[in-house]
């Protein structure tokens, strides 16, 4: 009996031991793909967990072609987003009580949502083969994640959130990794064996022409456009009386050529505008720089306040366009990032617009965009952040950066919170 046991015993640790090792063929890639995802990963930032995570993928087919191996690539990252979205919605979950960690965590949940969107882009625009504007929406996807990332940055006094930075930071190399395959393949073809790392300008490289979407305005404001609804300081005649309100009026997801046109006329108003991701295509239109004035007064020295949030109006909506306006926010030179235009934007056109602030005045935050024949005030980093952004024939007005100046201190412009080859420029400035 004892040895029919045995025997029993040793049979089945046999079965589920050849069970366990054909469960892990399974999830590796043929041996002939081994070449093909080494040298494709060369081409990136961060070839080892590059090749680590493609040898584990179970999306590629034998000998995949160059295309399924980024799309494997961005299937990677899609799927650890996911696993980032959950652990920061349990870092919201057990911080109740805590305006820090509550407003960190929203703010990551928000903007990872923009980073899944801009994934699924990515993917559309692949399969259509629109791999510029795939690069744009990625890179848009990647500066999402890291946005979230040093939100958390200042509340990292927790295990969890320890482990979820540790985690989004091993998603950033990911969805670099898609990035530079994705260059890799625009700039060099489809044959692996020519694939190279990131480079830009600085390496003596620059990219051929364009062929992403190009802008359907021609290069500004179109003229004769006639407003759908109409905002007003009295509300009258069936205008509304906030700018809000009348964005709220604005179709989800509109068709690419039709805008929703909103005519602002002359006068203050005081509050804080935001033009959500279904919102696409709005037009603000207003009577005059300095005649039609959105402003508030947000900065980070308020409780639980952040830059990306202190944004008197915040741009998400693709296609926006905005003329005859003044964005400001008067907190004044001695409250540090206090936004007053924020966008997020894909090719996205402002025309004869005034932005008014101190530190951060213009956070042109992720995507194409084009500032044309405007006024940007500010004394501290007043043009910053990770868009791929053209500003023509603007004026850059430079004002005193302390309440108490004379300190010998420097006024800094532009700033680019990320210096890596696999982000965009920030700003590609032409005058005249």
């Amino acid at each position: 009996m004892s040895a029919f046991l045995f025997l029993s015993l040793l049979y089945l640790t046999f079965f589920f031991t050849l069970s366990a090792s054909h469960a892990r063929h399974l999830h590796q890639n043929p041996p002939n793909n081994a070449s093909q995802i080494h040298l494709a990963c060369q081409s990136t930032r961060f070839p080892q967990p590059c090749e680590t995570a493609l040898t584990h993928s179970s999306s590629l087919p034998p000998n995949p072609t160059s295309l399924q191996i980024i799309q494997s690539a961005i299937s990677v990252s899609s799927k650890n987003l996911r696993t980032g979205q959950s652990m920061v919605k349990s870092i919201l979950d057990s911080s109740k009580g805590n305006l820090n960690h509550t407003n960190a965590a929203a703010i990551c949940i928000e903007i990872l949502s923009f980073s899944d969107h801009r994934i699924n882009s990515t993917v559309d625009g692949l399969t259509r083969g629109k791999i510029k504007d795939a690069r744009a929406w990625m890179s848009a996807a990647l500066c999402y994640q890291n946005d979230c990332w040093g939100a958390l940055k200042y509340v990292n006094d927790t295990q969890l959130v320890n482990e979820t930075m540790a985690f989004l930071d091993s998603l950033m190399h990911h969805t670099s990794n898609a990035m530079s395959m994705m260059a890799a393949y625009d700039n060099y073809g489809d044959d692996v064996n020519s694939w190279a790392p990131p480079k830009t300008e600085r390496d003596g490289f620059y990219e051929k022409g364009s062929g992403g979407t190009a802008l359907i305005s021609g290069g500004g404001v179109p003229a004769g456009l006639k407003p759908d609804v109409t905002v007003c300081k009295d509300g009258s005649e069936g205008c509304y009386k906030t700018v809000q309100e009348a964005v709220n009026a604005a179709p989800d997801n509109a068709e690419a050529t039709r805008r929703f046109v909103i005519l602002i006329k002359e006068g203050v108003y005081e509050e804080t505008v935001r033009v959500p991701l279904p919102k696409r295509n709005v037009v603000f239109l207003g009577e005059g720089m300095g005649k039609t004035v959105i402003t508030g007064s947000l900065n980070v020295g308020q409780p639980g306040m952040t830059t990306y949030n202190s944004a008197t109006v915040g741009v998400v909506g693709d296609g926006f366009m905005a003329s005859g306006l003044t964005f400001a926010n008067t907190a004044g030179p001695d409250a540090h990032q206090a936004v007053a235009f924020r966008s997020d934007s894909d090719l996205s056109v402002i025309e004869n617009c005034e932005f008014i602030g101190n530190q951060d005045t213009l956070y042109a935050h992720s995507l194409r965009q084009l500032y044309k024949k405007c006024r940007i005030q500010g004394n501290v980093d007043f043009i910053f952040g990770n868009s791929a952004a053209v500003f023509q024939e603007c004026d850059i007005l430079v004002v005193l950066r302390q309440l108490n100046p004379g300190k010998g201190e420097t006024n800094a412009i532009t700033a680019h919170p990320i210096h890596r080859s696999d982000f965009p420029k920030l700003l590609a400035q032409r005058h005249g």
